[in-house]
């Protein structure tokens, strides 16, 4: 299996949320050479399977990425492309590491949809469809770093409407200002700080105005909203003020970093002379959903998380290789421990 190779074809194929259908496809084709159990879910999951019985492991990561295509391309042993730290990366390196791995138990493959988005994919699994998992490693990235904990997160809405008006005249309300001064009273009613244990609110979407010389009849701001741990998503809705409505929240989650998913991570990145290191992560993810599963958990992958989701998208192939070992190695590890009853 060359990696790089791998990594370029994935990212090649467009794949935002809910549009992974073509990834999707690729990916049962590709697994199909090498095992004979795999599939595709309602909720357009690859899903493979390896071996029998417990201990079950599960190897999760997501296909999709945010919105916006970027050129794909190679130099030496780095490439670019939209998704290539997240989380197509972490996809190729989990991808490997089930086809190399021997597990002793059940070794299970989810590669799934819209975890950028409403995460229908991983909610689909969490309904049923392969063996429950007793372990999990979730593909992120996180430069190497074992990830334990993760902050919850909700979009927040600012819907404002007027009945407009001559840009000219000074007798109407005009509900752009209206729109910040909103935002702000979201900020100090959440108390916004750039701190891991503090609410931060960061904008992210604003659809405001119909021309250039008219007062908008409506306006509307998406805040992206963070939960720390210790608060709820009650706690973040009792705080909003009135013009501010919470969407769907997922809140924040935190396990014992010293359990067995993680314990298996560390002593395989110390057998391959890398120093482990834990993260709790400032985002949210699938891993918030999959802690209702097990909290024999952690999060791992390849690529430098600050290159998540911008225009230059980047990963050493190296990088993927090393996270694919490391991972064959806790797998092994984990499967022949008993399995928990």
């Amino acid at each position: 299996m060359d990696v790089g190779e791998l990594l370029e074809d994935v990212l090649r194929i467009y794949s935002p949320s809910h549009g992974e259908a073509d990834l999707a496809k690729y990916l049962l084709e590709y697994l199909k050479r090498f095992v004979p159990d795999v599939w595709i879910d309602e909720a357009g999951n690859v899903i493979a399977v390896k071996g029998s019985g417990g201990p079950v492991v599960w190897l999760h990561a997501h296909m999709d990425t945010v919105p916006g295509p970027l050129p794909v391309k190679r130099e030496g042993g780095v490439v670019w492309g939209r998704g290539a730290v997240d989380d197509k990366g972490p996809l190729v390196a989990y991808l490997k590491a089930f086809l190399d791995s021997n597990p002793r138990g059940t070794l299970v493959l989810a590669l799934v949809t819209a975890e950028e988005d409403d995460s229908a994919g991983t909610e689909a699994l969490l309904r049923g469809g392969p063996p429950r998992p007793d372990y999990v490693f979730v593909g992120e990235p996180t430069n190497l770093h074992i990830a334990y904990a993760y902050r919850g997160g909700a979009k927040v809405y600012i819907e404002l409407e007027s009945r407009g008006g001559h840009a000219s005249s000074p007798i109407y309300d005009n509900i752009v200002e209206e729109l910040f001064a909103v935002y702000q009273e979201v900020k100090r009613a959440l108390g916004h700080a750039e701190r891991y244990d503090a609410f931060t609110v960061t904008p992210t979407i604003i659809q405001c105005g119909e021309a250039p010389n008219k007062v908008p009849t409506k306006c509307v701001m998406v805040l992206d909203v963070r939960i720390p741990p210790g608060r709820s998503c009650r706690d973040l809705a009792q705080a909003l003020p009135p013009k501010a409505r919470a969407g769907p929240c997922t809140e924040p989650v935190e396990v014992s970093p010293t359990n067995p998913a993680a314990r298996a991570l560390t002593r395989a990145l110390l057998k391959l002379g890398v120093e482990p290191k834990l993260s709790r992560k400032w985002g949210t993810a699938d891993f918030n959903l999959l802690v209702s599963l097990t909290k024999n958990i952690a999060a791992f992958g390849p690529g430098d998380p600050a290159l998540a989701h911008t225009e230059d998208e980047r990963i050493d192939i190296a990088q993927v290789e090393l996270a694919a070992k490391a991972l064959k190695l806790a797998v092994e590890e984990l499967s022949i421990i008993p399995r928990r009853l």
